[in-house]
């Protein structure tokens, strides 16, 4: 199956314009979340490769050095910024052997790769950002970054990180923005994190680290995207989180992460992505997230949840991504969600779901992926569906539904991804499916569908997936299939066609996968 969306912790965003971009990696985001550029910074030409034998010297002649008029313009009137010259240097030595880098006392420290000045030339500067995202560094976060105490971003994600996070960056009491995604680092999160007041921005996501999440980033008021995704993760999810109040985004996907979902995350009232998916959770959806206004998408998938969705979930106006599939959601479809009018992913797939599918979802008019497979929905498919215009994926297989297919479904003319199987249908395949030019999938099997195959799928020029297996199905095979040359596979098996196999099917032909066993055909038959 095509994947519903990319998720949020896929594709992580800063949350802020001012904040340096942040690499794409992992969450499906939805498709209507701001796509980050790949951070990538080139080594300079310059750069000076540092000998792996080199000693770093004295604090005291790092300052001399630094104060030589050349790497610090006026040394006398910007000590602050010989300090953070000596500091430079100092990770620069011990960094020896890892990359080259340009930091030298020959040239001025505005030229130095990777560091960030305010204001162009420095005049009474600090340094006030350290960039050296994508970079293999292969080395630990040396807690002297600490020393550079104006510090307002550190960008090191993807650059090969080893080793725990220093509990000395808590001290950065300017720090905005913490960017370390897609290292290597192990260990616990810092508690002393929470001392960065000013943190607008953490990422750590896509990382080794284990332990829990400490409660102490509750104290981050000024937090707007929290990003922790694909770690190590344990234990509950701090209830302290709900005092974030300024947070946008939430990821705390792909962990393994225990016990309920706090209700306090409720009281995030500017949240527009709230991410938990692959985790451990357990308990119900909280109704609490109702009161989250803003909030665009909602993956709580592969976990442990229980109890019925709340129907106070239509209350999210906003909403465009709704994802709670591979849980234990029992009870019906709550026919509110119909009211989520900015709907466009909705999956509920993978659940123990009862009742009748509502047909009130046909007022989703916006959405584009349907999936409710794998759950226990009886009743017929409404045929209002078919006003979903918009709609790419419909995926209604390994249910219990009954009756026919509607004709209406005909007039879904975006539909790419069109599944029934494995369900109780019976009646014929309506002729009216021959106007999804569109459909690359169509699959049927395991059914009790009767009657002919029509010949007006002949049509479908885009299809690569046609599996009518395992239902009863009676007259010829329509010779036109075997011209619709993207179709890869073609599946017919345990039917009651008749007739001569036509000699498209007969090979050489462009199949992958053709069967047509257990029916009543004559001449050449292969399957393959």
């Amino acid at each position: 199956m095509p994947e519903a969306a990319t998720p949020v912790s896929e594709a992580a965003t800063p949350v802020s314009e001012a904040a340096t971009p942040v690499s794409e990696a992992t969450t499906p985001v939805p498709e209507a979340a701001t796509p980050v550029p790949e951070a990538t910074t080139p080594v300079p030409e310059d750069a000076t490769p540092v000998p792996e034998d080199e000693s770093t010297p004295s604090r005291a002649e790092l300052l001399r050095q630094c104060s030589n008029g050349i790497v610090v313009p006026g040394p006398q009137e910007n000590p602050g910024l010989v300090q953070d010259c000596a500091v430079l240097l100092t990770i620069r030595g011990k960094l020896a052997g890892a990359i080259p880098l340009n930091w030298d006392t020959s040239r001025a420290i505005v030229g130095w790769w990777g560091v960030e000045l305010p204001g162009g030339p420095p005049a009474s500067k600090r340094v006030t950002g350290l960039s050296l995202g994508s970079l293999p560094l292969k080395a630990p976060i040396l807690p002297e970054v600490s020393a550079l105490t104006e510090l307002e971003f550190v960008d090191l994600q993807q650059s090969q990180i080893t080793g725990s996070l220093p509990a000395e960056l808590g001290a950065l009491k300017n720090l905005e923005f913490l960017y370390l995604r897609g290292n290597n680092l192990t260990g616990h999160i810092p508690p002393r994190l929470g001392d960065l007041a000013n943190l607008r921005e953490m990422d750590l996501a896509e990382n080794q680290l284990g332990g829990t999440i400490p409660p102490e980033l509750g104290s981050l008021s000024q937090m707007l995207g929290l990003h922790l995704g694909s770690n190590r993760l344990t234990g509950a999810i701090p209830p302290e989180l709900g005092e974030l109040t300024d947070l946008i985004l939430l990821d705390l996907s792909d962990n393994q992460l225990t016990g309920v979902i706090p209700k306090q995350l409720g009281e995030l009232v500017n949240l527009e992505y709230l991410d938990l998916n692959k985790n451990q959770l357990t308990g119900g959806v909280p109704r609490e997230l109702s009161g989250l206004a803003g909030l665009l998408l909602l993956d709580l998938s592969e976990n442990q949840l229980t109890g019925e969705i709340p129907e106070q979930l239509s209350e999210l106006a906003s909403l465009e991504y709704l994802d709670l599939e591979g849980n234990r959601l029992a009870g019906g479809i709550p026919p509110e969600l119909s009211a989520l009018s900015s709907l466009e992913v909705f999956d509920l797939s993978g659940n123990q779901l009862t009742g009748e599918i509502p047909g009130q979802l046909s007022e989703l008019a916006q959405l584009e992926y349907l999936n409710l497979e794998g759950n226990q929905l009886m009743g017929g498919i409404p045929p209002a569906l078919g006003m979903l215009t918009n709609l790419e994926t419909l995926d209604l297989s390994e249910n219990e539904l009954s009756g026919s297919i509607p004709q209406e479904l005909g007039a879904l003319a975006s539909l790419e991804w069109f599944s029934l199987q494995d369900n109780q249908l019976t009646g014929e395949i309506p002729a009216e499916l021959g106007s999804l030019l569109e459909l690359q999938m169509l699959d049927f099997a395991k059914n009790q569908l009767s009657g002919p195959i029509p010949t007006e799928l002949v049509a479908l020029v885009n299809l690569e997936w046609l599996n009518l297996g395992f239902n009863r199905l009676t007259g010829e095979i329509p010779a036109g299939l075997g011209a619709l040359t993207n179709l890869k596979t073609l599946a017919l098996e345990y039917n009651q066609l008749t007739g001569t196999v036509p000699s498209t099917l007969v090979p050489p032909h462009h199949f992958e996968i053709l069967d047509l066993r257990a029916n009543n055909l004559t001449g050449p038959v292969y399957s393959k």
